[in-house]
Parts: structure tokens; C-alpha cells; sequence
């Protein structure tokens, strides 16, 4: 199969470039026009969790310490409430019969509609008129079905949080058992296993790694794709995944794009971190409940070097660019919607660029870097009568990369390519995806849900390098074909009771490659024991493919013959283990506590000349390593305790404090145990911020509201792993040699603070915000990684980011 055309994508950049670039000059241009007061709408549609049947004559209350407003919803579950003074405001809904749920702290602004929308289980505990009670449980996720490790995070606190640059993965390192593996990437390790661990599913579907200048077979990058401008309010879940989930073993971002204003028409222009930022949404007709979505970004250094600015970093420029789309066709008896999400970067390094003493001198190395990540899907979803209802998504995602090194004779800069990607520009991989999943209602205890995601993969694999020892050109990867994996699943949500509820449910995937399987059962528990405290439990047991390089990499003997291996390695399992303990400490606070183990089998290992590798290692980098004598013969362990202790935005303060101490270890094909290296053994996190809001006042060109946020983080992790280097023999030998102590000694602890400030200005027609996220305030030295040179007897160290301010500046209009 062919991989998909990026001519159409490169064409809609280039457009939206143009587009962006006018934007900004009419926002710089806009006027800001006079106001009498500053009030917003909140609107939106009220249905049944499950079967999503909307709900008439439903109650929305919107209330602060200063205003409350109130509606009921119509005979098509809407609602709205026009003339809301700007502000924060808890939004309650009731409605007969069912459980009372609630959204706390949402900012109404001047210039952009709120759009709530509330899905209601029905309550066991009475039939009655429901009552108001402000019940602050912010617990509850997204995905009803998920009972421990999940955790829904709101758009806001990507935005908000101190050092998250607006991303989420970055976000996630504030939560308990999240740590990062190095500034200038987002991967994140999870309870101690591998980023390759990750899944990231967007609007139902499994996406390839969503980041920049990424690789194949790992979960980060520079630069996230993922956009929070345009995402929901999302779960993140790190353990016994309900089944639903599957091709995972350390974590899992459920991830939605939100539909756009059917309303009236929004817009946004952005410059910061993630570079300048243009977005477009509304109605394709007012009147109509269709709506379109349009986000373009292009990097910042990349744009200004376009407009011929230079600042003095040669050709090492970091350029991209990535668009989102979602276009949303509601009807009678379900819903169209059509999302894409595409995304390009290169960078070129030339050391031959360079003069004087440099990074990158010592390789002597020219580095050509590109890669293109797209993923498009259309989703039909239909009601079927009034208790079940039924999802169709058909989706295509290729990713591609372009690596080209060049050494060179520092004395002539000749220049003799040694390595170069040859798939027409380098080599591409993707998959189409087909997902089915039906969901029914019995009644108000029980629900199911059954589905199967089907996955074509496709291969385009090449590339080469120079053999100075043959003085030839050799390939180790030459495959073009396809492969399949296929994920079945059934869940059923019981309520036992107002206090227990209990989902459980099976996954079975099946690997066409080499005919490897897993049957996979999921369970999950929560007890409500008082009105403040409630335990949960939940166990499962998981698989993960591993990269597929591994199993079309060649490999090139002593006689220059090419061999393939690995062709039986199978799916990686893992079976969780948590506890869960979460007690309200008042009508804002709350403790956390969670316990986990977790055992990981079938790990590939090598059985050859590396016995201490294992595939749990990898994945923090941009590629895989591998050998080619892995055998799932490899086990590995992981557990600890969590300790949780939050604040939720309430009068304008909030704290976020995580405690983890864990352990992770792995086995190798001898049946040593190591630590992996990721075994930090603790984590810790303070997070707090606090809101200023000023008084409302008049001016000649109108009514302005101003406020001022400060965010304030202190994180200390376990220092990273390493195997110590065997300093008498190195010296001895003229080379680096390591002990036998695999992954036995620590840098020091990483500590870094990080301080966020944002002033926005609110009127009528305009809302502007200004902000800096100082990143590494005190600009403390953490050690990322160090080279021993053999003929000095020295150790040189290279080191973290150090202070880092990046500014940022918002307007939506």
C-alpha cells in the first residue's frame, strides 16, 4: 500500500502561512470598541452518559459569591444563558432521577462563549426532586468506566501550569507518578516504565507520536503537535486501563478536539514557545448547528528567519508548522465530524557552519533532519432508539522521516556521506484504522460497551550507510509492505448500589505479523465509604507491540552478508495492581493515596553479545536500539506508593503537591536483576498558583477588566541512571569501559524551579493576555549526560537547560 499524498497538507500550510501572517497584522490593527459592562453567554446540551439521549426540563445553575444565574433545558437537552458577568463561576447541573454533576471554577470571558455540555448517570439513591448541593467532587473523569489512576485535566491547566509551556505531556509531569526523562523533550516516564509505554489516542483513535522532529518508536519530542487551544478537557490515566485501552503498558492520554462555535464566530492569534498561532471558528451558516475549526501554527524562530532575521545560530534552526481541523455536522439522529491533524519540522546542524569551539566538534558531523506526521478521520455516530447508539471511525496516519549525516575533513570540509534516509525523501510508516463500537443502556445499574479496532500498518522502510572497512554503501533496512493488529473488546459498568460500582471487561488482541496474541481481562472497583472517603481497586493485564524496526531492521555479518531477525518476537505483557484511597478534606481539598505493582514478562532481551540489554531501556531518545538476538525472555517490576495532596481553584488559589516513591527493575537474558533506567526511586512536586482579579472599570474606549496570575513550581527527581565507567581500565585500554554494575550509580537529584506570570486585559470586543514562563529560575546545573575521554583520564559533562524565559502573548476576539 502506498503511504498517504503530503502535497495536500504542504498546499493548506502554505495558505494558512499566509493567512496567519494577516491575522496578526489585523489584530495588531483592531480597535477596541465601546462597551456597556462585560458579559458572555453560557450555552450547551445536557444527555444521558450512556445513551446520550438529551435530557428536557434539566436545571443549569451558574453561581458565585456575587451572581447567580439559572435556565432549563429544552426538548433538545439545550441550554442558555445569555448576559453572565465575566468572572469564575461553579456550573451545576440537576435533573430528576439523576446524580447532580458539576464544572467548578470556569472562567466566563468577555470574548468567547462558554460551551458546556453535561452527561448525567442516573442516581440510585432517590427518585426525588434533587436538591442543590454544591458537591466539589472533582475526582471523576471523562471516561466513567476508568475506577483508579485517571485523572481529567482541564485545558486551563495546561495554559496555567508553571513550565508546561502548553503542553500536555509536560503538563502530566506535575501528577503523581509523571516524571520527565530531559528538558529538550516531553517524554515522560510513568511509574517507572518506558515512554514507548505511552499511548496517545485522539477523538477515538490511536495516533502515531504527536511531537515534532520525532522518531519511530518513541512517544516524545522537542515540540508537541497536540495543540491546547483546541483541545477538550481530557483523561490521563496511569494503570489498569479499562478495555477499551489497549496496545499500552504505561500510560494513556484520552484526548478530544472540540467542536467549533455553531454559534457565532471566534477567533484567536498567539505567539509564544510553540511559535505565532492563528485559529478561526464558527457556524458555516448562522442558524445551522454546523461548525467548523482551523488552527495553523508556524514556529517562531522559523518565521522570523523567513523575514530574514539572524540570531546567530547559522542554519541550527528549528523549523516547523502543524494545522488542526475539525469539522462537525450535527442531525437528527447522531452526528458527522471530520478531524485532521497534520505537522512538518526539519533542522540542519552543520558543524562545518561553525567555527571555534562548539557542540558539535568533536563529531565532526553535518545533520539534515526532517520529518512529516499527519492523521485524518471521519466519525459517524448514530443513535439506535433511545438506549443504544452506535461510533463508526475510519482513520489513515503516516509519519515520515529524513535523517542525513555527512562527516567531513575539518582541514578541506570535504564532505563523504555516511549515513542518508532514501525513501524518496527518507522512509514512511502509517496505518488505516477501522473502529466500530456499540454502547447499550439496560437500565440504570448496568451498560456495556463491545467494539474492534482493526490497524493496516504500512512500511516504506530505507536506508544506507558508508562502510569505510568494505568501502561500500550498505542497507539495513530495504522493506516495503504491510502488517495487521487487531484489538476486540467487551466492558460492562455496574452499579451495585450508591456506593459500588464496578466496570470490568475483556481485550483481545491478535498480531498478524508473526500470529502472537494476548487475552487480556480488566477489573476495576471503587467503594464509596462516607460522603469523604472513598476506595478503589483495579487490576488488568495489558500488551504493547514493540517498534516495528525491529522486526524488518538487517543486519550485516562479518562476510557482508544481510540477514533479517527477530521475526519471532511477541507482544511485551504487563499486569497491573492498584490501591486506592481519596479522601475530601473539606469542600476544596483533597488526599490521595495509591499503591501499585506492577509485573512486565515477555520483554525482548538479548541472548547474544549484550546480555544486559532489555527493551525496557529504551525510548527516551530520538531512535530504538536493538540487536538482533531479542528473545521475550526478559521480565521487569515495578512499584510504589503516591501521595496526592490538592487544592482545586477555588477564590483564586490552588495548590497541586505529589509525593512518589517507587522502584523499577528489569531482568536480563541471564536473569540478573537491574535497575532500569529509569529507577529515580522518588519524585516530588509542588505546585501553586494564585489569581488577582481587579475591579471592572470604565475608560474612553470602554470597559476593561484586568487580572493578574502568578504560578509558582519546585520539582526534585530521583538523579538519572547510569552504568559507571571503569576508569583504570578505560585508561589502560585507550577506550571507554564500563563495570558490570548495569545502570548502578545516579547523577545527583534533578531540582529545578520554575515561575509563571500572566496579565490579561479584558473589553468587549478583545481579550489580551501577556505572560512569561521562567523556566529554571535559579538556573540550577542538572546533569543530562557525561563522555570519559580515555586519553586524559577526564569526565566531561553536558548539562540540562538552564534558565529559560519564554514569553507568550494571546488575543481572542
Amino acid at each position: 500500500m502506498s503511504p498517504p499524498d503530503w502535497t495536500f497538507l504542504l498546499c493548506c500550510m502554505k495558505k494558512a502561512r499566509f493567512i496567519l501572517l494577516t491575522l496578526l497584522v489585523l489584530l495588531i490593527q483592531l480597535p477596541v470598541l465601546n462597551a456597556q459592562g462585560l458579559k458572555q453567554t453560557v450555552r450547551g446540551v445536557v444527555k444521558d452518559a450512556v445513551s446520550k439521549q438529551a435530557l428536557s426540563g434539566a436545571t443549569i445553575l451558574v453561581k458565585n459569591d456575587a451572581h447567580q444565574y439559572g435556565s432549563i433545558t429544552d426538548e433538545n437537552g439545550a441550554y442558555s444563558i445569555p448576559d453572565v458577568e465575566i468572572g469564575r463561576y461553579d456550573i451545576v447541573c440537576q435533573y430528576v432521577g439523576y446524580e447532580e454533576r458539576a464544572l467548578f471554577q470556569v472562567e466566563v470571558t468577555a470574548t468567547k462563549e462558554v460551551v458546556l455540555n453535561f452527561d448525567m448517570t442516573e442516581d440510585l439513591a432517590t427518585l426525588g426532586v434533587a436538591e442543590i448541593k454544591l458537591r466539589k467532587d472533582k475526582s471523576k473523569t471523562i471516561n466513567s468506566d476508568i475506577r483508579v489512576s485517571g485523572r481529567t485535566f482541564s485545558i486551563e491547566e495546561s495554559q496555567r501550569y508553571a513550565g508546561s509551556r502548553g503542553d500536555v505531556a509536560r503538563m502530566a509531569q506535575n501528577f503523581a507518578g509523571v516524571q520527565g526523562a530531559n528538558d529538550s523533550r516531553n517524554d515522560i516516564i510513568v511509574r517507572g516504565n518506558s515512554p514507548m509505554g505511552v499511548l496517545y489516542r485522539l477523538e477515538g483513535i490511536d495516533i502515531p507520536n504527536p511531537n515534532h522532529f520525532s522518531s519511530s518508536g518513541t512517544t516524545g519530542g522537542p515540540v508537541s503537535m497536540l495543540n491546547n487551544n483546541v483541545l477538550l478537557n481530557s483523561d490521563f490515566i496511569s494503570g489498569a486501563f479499562p478495555a477499551e485501552y489497549g496496545n499500552a503498558n504505561a500510560a494513556v492520554f484520552d484526548l478530544g478536539v472540540r467542536e467549533g462555535n455553531n454559534e457565532k464566530y471566534e477567533f484567536l492569534g498567539q505567539i509564544g514557545f510553540a511559535g505565532f498561532e492563528g485559529m478561526a471558528e464558527g457556524p458555516f451558516k448562522k442558524g445551522k448547528q454546523a461548525s467548523f475549526l482551523i488552527d495553523y501554527r508556524y514556529s517562531f524562530l522559523g518565521l522570523l528567519a523567513t523575514m530574514g532575521v539572524n540570531f546567530g545560530t547559522g542554519a541550527a534552526i528549528p523549523k516547523y508548522q502543524d494545522l488542526t481541523v475539525k469539522l462537525n455536522f450535527p442531525d437528527k439522529h447522531g452526528y458527522t465530524s471530520l478531524f485532521a491533524l497534520g505537522g512538518m519540522s526539519r533542522i540542519k546542524i552543520f558543524q562545518s557552519e561553525q567555527t571555534g569551539d562548539n557542540l558539535y566538534r568533536d563529531g565532526q558531523e553535518d545533520l539534515t533532519y526532517r520529518t512529516k506526521t499527519g492523521v485524518v478521520g471521519l466519525t459517524r455516530y448514530q443513535q439506535i432508539g433511545t438506549k443504544s447508539n452506535i461510533k463508526f471511525i475510519l482513520a489513515v496516519d503516516g509519519s515520515y522521516t529524513r535523517t542525513q549525516l555527512d562527516t567531513f575533513a575539518w582541514s578541506t570540509n570535504n564532505e563523504i556521506i555516511n549515513y542518508s534516509g532514501r525513501y524518496r525523501d527518507g522512509s514512511s510508516q502509517g496505518k488505516y484504522s477501522l473502529n466500530v463500537i456499540y454502547t447499550h443502556k439496560f437500565n440504570a445499574k448496568a451498560s456495556m460497551s463491545a467494539g474492534t479496532r482493526l490497524y493496516e500498518y504500512f512500511f516504506n522502510l530505507e536506508d544506507s550507510f558508508f562502510r569505510s572497512d568494505l568501502n561500500r554503501w550498505v542497507q539495513p533496512t530495504n522493506f516495503n509492505g504491510n502488517t495487521t493488529l487487531s484489538q476486540t473488546f467487551t466492558s460492562l459498568s455496574y452499579r451495585f448500589g450508591p456506593r459500588l460500582k464496578m466496570n470490568t471487561g475483556i481485550n483481545y488482541a491478535y498480531f498478524f505479523y508473526n500470529n502472537s496474541q494476548s487475552l487480556e481481562p480488566r477489573i476495576g472497583l471503587s467503594y464509596k465509604v462516607n460522603g469523604r472517603y472513598q476506595i478503589s481497586a483495579g487490576s488488568g493485564l495489558h500488551s504493547q507491540v514493540v517498534p516495528f524496526r525491529v522486526y524488518y531492521e538487517k543486519f550485516t555479518d562479518d562476510y557482508g552478508h544481510q540477514y533479517t531477525a527477530n521475526q519471532d518476537v511477541t507482544l511485551m505483557r504487563s499486569l497491573h495492581f492498584v490501591l486506592s484511597h481519596d479522601v475530601s478534606i473539606n469542600r476544596n481539598s483533597r488526599l490521595k493515596i495509591e499503591t501499585y505493582y506492577q509485573h512486565l514478562f515477555n520483554i525482548p532481551v538479548d541472548r547474544g553479545d549484550w546480555p544486559s540489554y532489555s527493551m525496557l531501556n529504551q525510548g527516551t531518545d530520538f531512535g530504538v536500539q536493538f540487536t538482533d538476538s531479542l528473545v521475550n525472555k526478559g521480565t521487569g517490576r515495578n512499584y510504589g506508593i503516591e501521595f496526592t495532596l490538592e487544592r482545586f481553584l477555588s477564590k483564586g488559589f490552588y495548590f497541586l503537591n505529589t509525593i512518589s516513591l517507587y522502584r523499577s527493575l528489569y531482568t536480563d537474558y541471564t536473569g540478573a536483576e537491574h535497575s532500569t533506567a529509569f529507577d529515580g526511586k522518588y519524585a516530588m512536586n509542588l505546585l501553586g498558583g494564585k489569581e488577582f482579579y481587579f475591579k471592572q472599570r470604565e475608560t474612553k474606549s470602554g470597559f476593561k477588566k484586568p487580572s493578574l496570575t502568578v504560578d509558582i513550581k519546585a520539582m526534585i527527581n530521583g538523579g538519572k541512571r547510569y552504568t559507571p565507567i571503569d576508569v583504570s581500565k578505560s585508561v589502560e585500554q585507550v577506550k571507554t569501559v564500563y563495570t558490570d554494575d548495569i545502570y548502578g550509580a545516579k547523577y545527583k537529584d534533578y531540582t529545578r524551579l520554575d515561575i509563571r506570570i500572566a496579565y490579561k486585559v479584558q473589553t468587549k470586543k478583545i481579550t489580551q493576555e501577556w505572560g512569561i514562563d521562567i523556566q529554571n529560575v535559579t538556573n540550577h546545573q542538572n546533569i543530562f549526560t557525561q563522555r570519559f575521554d580515555p586519553a586524559t583520564g577526564k569526565t566531561y559533562y553536558s548539562y540540562q537547560t538552564g534558565i529559560l524565559p519564554i514569553g507568550i502573548y494571546r488575543a481572542t476576539f
